[in-house]
């Protein structure tokens, strides 16, 4: 991880280690294959810690939920009115004969 090497240098920002014991040192060592894996890695591990989530990814998720919900509450004022309870599901089908593979 150490190397100067451009593709080394890369591989080194997706990498991070898991402590488990304090006075022996040992640790669990990960490298994230990109990005997007590595971010998906440490906020799992920051929850089950109990720990908030800082990735770009879920900083990105969580805009998106907020501008859905301002385009919702906005469809409201427009006299479109949302129910406040999911419509109930469908009972299944007694056969699936309707769906075919291409």
């Amino acid at each position: 991880m150490k190397d100067r090497d451009k593709r080394k240098a890369a591989t080194a920002n997706n990498a991070f280690s898991i402590v488990y014991e304090s006075e022996g040192s040992k640790h669990l060592d990960f490298i994230a294959l990109n990005e997007k894996e590595f971010s998906m890695w440490v906020d799992g591990i920051n929850v089950l810690i109990g720990n908030a989530m800082t990735s770009d990814l879920t900083t990105d998720d969580l805009e998106i939920l907020l501008s859905m919900e301002i385009k919702l509450r906005l469809l409201d004022i427009e006299g479109i009115s949302i129910p406040e309870e999911p419509p109930t599901i469908p009972k299944e089908p007694p056969n699936y004969d309707f769906n075919y593979e291409l």
